[in-house]
């Protein structure tokens, strides 16, 4: 029987995504069954000649997050009006998880929401039972869950796998921790009680990495040394040093861990805790989730921290010899041009005081998070002139610009193609 023709559309925004999902296939005999290949480019990028290898017959998977959204979206009008049947398109990643009606819409007809190892398990099977054919309905694939606590479940656990695939070469961090505690109200994480990844599993993807002759390993978790946790804010060091100790077992000799991707909340940060830290990790930064310096606005964003908690945190870390990378936010739902005046005195007083790098975001309305429809509060341009000088003068980060132009172009693509969905923002 002829393969069915399965393209993998790659980018830098899905490089971590990918090779877990082929291992999905690969972990249940299935790729093979494929012929799998890959359209690699950046978000509206593809071009006439990868356009043109696309068939009718072909299934093209994409996986991307909100701020791709527009981009992609450009780039399927193209592929339905080049004069040719398109291929199926199949979308799936955290923006499909938070809104599939916004993806379908924007042409995208088989979707993925939730996590996806059972359903791209099904999505295989059913593509070599001929269910998904060159026309039809929409299709969608939902991951399935526990009503009691909203989190992913099934009979195929997600342990299984780990993201490591023939098809690539590198292998990216792992996740260890799926799911957080906290809602905060701009992120998409939230919302389902935490799963943690075992020993074993962990112990599979570091026989890997071995293989392959890697000497660092990395770890996701959105609250690092909440991993292993069954309560938030109480830390189980005894079972993140089982996990570090893992990883020195298994000869690494650089482990990084409580820095991008798998920052540290202040709130959970204790001499004990970064004493393990100091004895186990390579990196001498850590990252630190601030996100408001102002008490009454992490409180209306659910963060469950004050800002002398942040200090606190930053002394302790320094005080252990750790530096301290230290993320806000800018932008956010009704923030006030005094807020960000108070923003900018904090982040005069602790850089004098302490060892610490300002790392400034651009709120972004992500889809599925409880600001999906909530305006960012956009800074004037004398502010605009004021956050530019924190990059010039070495004092922050100017990565919010990026920020503010995703959104910009998110907001303004919306207003023009899909007006239903934008009247949904306050």
């Amino acid at each position: 029987m002829k393969k069915k023709r399965v393209a993998f559309r790659i980018f830098s925004g899905n490089r971590l995504t990918l090779p877990l999902l082929l291992n999905v296939w690969e972990k249940n005999g299935l790729d093979h069954h494929f012929d799998i290949f890959f359209a690699a480019a950046e978000p509206g990028c593809l071009s006439a000649a990868q356009s043109a290898a696309l068939r009718a017959s072909d299934v093209c998977v994409f996986s991307f997050m909100t701020p791709h959204l527009p981009l992609f979206a450009a780039e399927i009008r193209s592929l339905r009006v080049a004069g040719k049947s398109a291929p199926r398109l199949a979308a799936g990643g955290p923006h499909v998880s938070g809104d599939r009606e916004l993806a379908r819409a924007c042409g995208f007809d088989i979707l993925f929401s939730g996590a996806g190892e059972d359903s791209f398990l099904r999505f295989a099977h059913d593509l070599l039972g001929e269910k998904i054919t060159a026309k039809g309905d929409p299709l969608f694939y939902e991951a399935p869950t526990n009503a009691a606590d909203a989190s992913p479940v099934g009979d195929l656990s997600w342990e299984r796998y780990i993201p490591a695939s023939r098809y690539f070469k590198t292998v990216p961090p792992l996740e260890i921790s799926r799911g957080c505690f906290w809602s905060c109200r701009y992120c998409q994480t939230g919302g389902s009680r935490p799963r943690y990844r075992g020993q074993d599993s962990i112990g599979s993807y570091l026989e890997e990495l071995r293989r392959r002759g890697f000497s660092r390993a990395g770890f996701i978790a959105p609250s690092a040394l909440e991993f292993a946790a069954c309560r938030r804010q109480r830390p189980e060091l005894g079972r993140i040093e089982q996990l570090l100790e893992l990883c020195r077992l298994a000869g690494f000799k650089f482990i990084e861990f409580g820095i991008f991707p798998s920052e540290i909340r202040p709130d959970t940060v204790s001499a004990e805790g970064l004493g393990l830290l100091r004895r186990y990790v390579a990196n001498r930064r850590l990252t630190f989730g601030a996100q408001s310096a102002v008490n009454a606005r992490l409180d209306s964003i659910g963060r469950g921290h004050t800002s002398a908690q942040i200090v606190s945190a930053v002394a302790a870390a320094n005080a252990a010899g750790f530096a301290v990378n230290l993320d806000f936010i800018i932008a956010l739902p009704g923030e006030t041009a005094a807020e960000r005046r108070e923003l900018l005195e904090f982040i005069s007083a602790i850089r004098k005081k302490y060892r610490v790098h300002i790392q400034l975001h651009h709120f972004f309305p992500l889809a599925g998070s409880a600001f999906a429809w909530r305006l960012p509060s956009f800074l004037s341009a004398d502010e605009r002139q004021v956050f530019s000088a924190l990059k010039k003068n070495g004092l922050a980060s100017d990565w919010w610009q990026a920020g503010e132009r995703a959104a910009r172009a998110y907001l303004a693509w919306l207003a023009s193609d899909f007006p239903v969905f934008f009247a949904q923002f306050t």
